[in-house]
């Protein structure tokens, strides 16, 4: 069982030559890793994700953005993209499918807010621990588009 978990996570998180699996509940972290991996491959390969064109894929660039995202889906999804013709397209569907309504992240940035607010160290929980809890929830908030600024946080 640990070892399929950490088959699991490892495909999700992707490589230095794998793209990531998108994993349904882990959305946003996936566009993250796939975004890094695709600038990594080359500024143009980012670029046609981004912004097209919505027209086949055509030169070798387009191709291999193409060929990245389309690895980067499970095979339950890749039947949802498999009709399209552009990266853009793919990005577009996948993105739309996948990206959280106005209300569920409004839902994560209220309970990142109250972890945030009622945030202290546990009986018997180390430094360590206690800073490592404060970060997730740090990146919670960030992850939820609310970066708040020193002063604020130190209030």
């Amino acid at each position: 069982m640990a070892q399929a978990l950490s088959l699991n996570v490892s495909n999700s998180i992707g490589g230095s030559n794998r793209a990531p699996i998108l994993v349904a509940n882990e959305y946003h972290h996936w566009y993250q890793r796939m975004e890094r991996y695709l600038k990594r491959l080359g500024r143009d390969v980012w670029r046609f994700v981004e912004e097209g064109p919505h027209v086949p894929v055509l030169t070798p660039v387009q191709a291999d953005a193409f060929y990245e995202i389309s690895c980067g889906v499970v095979p339950d999804n890749f039947d949802i993209i498999i009709n399209c013709e552009s990266t853009k397209e793919i990005w577009d569907v996948l993105k739309t499918l996948y990206q959280a309504s106005k209300q569920a992240q409004d839902k994560k940035l209220t309970t990142a807010l109250n972890e945030f607010k009622n945030f202290k160290a546990l009986p018997g929980e180390s430094l360590d621990d206690s800073f490592k809890r404060f970060i997730l929830i740090i990146t919670k908030l960030s992850n939820a588009s609310t970066i708040r600024s020193n002063h604020r946080t130190n209030l």
